[in-house]
């Protein structure tokens, strides 16, 4: 353990040191503000559609009219299609809806960005000879689960840097009636999009055992990234046909995406579906053990 904690210890004062860590919190960062930014607008744009129909002054400034907006029926379809389920959105109405939005914001970029950004944590030095160096003084599976370990605190150092950005992109542009309790939520909300990242955390550490070069690495992880939820729509389509809900149910298991209505439970349901995540990125670090055991470096 002593070693995976120092090769982990490692894998982030390096990313740090190379800058890369401050790329994927900038880009992060960004996306998030940028995306919380248009929901804002879109969330004003309802609201003004709102007062048209209640035949009411329309807002300058949204979120002026966010109590009758949640209340209403258009909210609701909002939210149940962010959440795949009817039954939960009658849950989640009453959540501060850019803390919603953030949760399944996150869903969607922490994919990419953790598959990504470890997809080079070993194939860079595999490419450079640099882990003869270190194999002399660990394990292969101490690298393999140490840079896991690493990848997984930048990745989560991300998602809290997107808490704040979302956070302060609601408190200049939205108006807030009960700022804390939007801030309690995106506390509550980000640690499950962190940890419906830890399966492509792992998706990149699994590209990065298979070859030498980062690039074709990365290539691999964004590519599979992309597969997975090209997959889950092949599953939902699969549940709507007669004989195919079996296999639907097995694929749905396997993907990661198939545990996110777990994440949406507003009690303590989700930590089920990061149970499942983390033995998903397990199952993956083995098979890409298998192949990076017996190369030679």
């Amino acid at each position: 353990m002593r070693d995976v904690w120092l090769v982990a210890r490692f894998e982030v004062f390096r990313a740090i040191r190379t800058w890369r860590a401050l790329a994927l919190l900038v880009l992060y960062g960004v996306a998030s503000a940028g995306a919380c930014w248009l929901f804002v607008r879109f969330v004003g744009l309802l609201e003004n559609s709102l007062a048209q129909q209640l035949r009411v002054p329309v807002t300058k400034t949204p979120g002026a009219m966010l109590g009758r907006l949640v209340s209403s029926d258009m909210w609701h379809d909002v939210v149940a299609a962010m959440c795949g389920s009817e039954t939960l959105a009658d849950h989640l109405v009453s959540i501060p809806p850019l803390a919603m939005f953030h949760l399944w914001l996150g869903f969607l970029l922490v994919p990419f960005f953790a598959a990504s950004a470890s997809a080079e944590c070993i194939a860079i030095d595999v490419q450079s000879r640099a882990v003869r160096y270190e194999l002399l003084r660990t394990g292969r599976i101490e690298i393999v689960v140490g840079r896991f370990l690493g990848q997984l605190a930048l990745t989560g150092a991300a998602s809290v840097l997107s808490m704040v950005a979302a956070l302060a992109v609601g408190m200049g542009f939205m108006l807030i009636e009960d700022p804390l309790a939007l801030a309690g939520w995106m506390l509550i909300y980000t640690p499950r999009a962190w940890a419906f990242g830890i399966p492509f955390v792992a998706l990149g550490v699994t590209a990065s055992q298979l070859t030498a070069s980062p690039a074709w690495a990365r290539v691999m992880a964004i590519g599979a990234a992309a597969s997975s939820w090209v997959l889950l729509g092949i599953a939902r389509w699969m549940e709507t046909r007669d004989g195919l809900g079996i296999v639907a149910d097995v694929m749905l298991q396997l993907l990661p995406q198939g545990w996110i209505r777990g994440m949406w439970d507003p009690g303590w349901g989700w930590l089920a579906s990061s149970a499942a995540c983390a033995a998903l990125a397990g199952a993956g670090l083995v098979v890409g053990y298998v192949r990076f055991s017996r190369r030679d470096l």
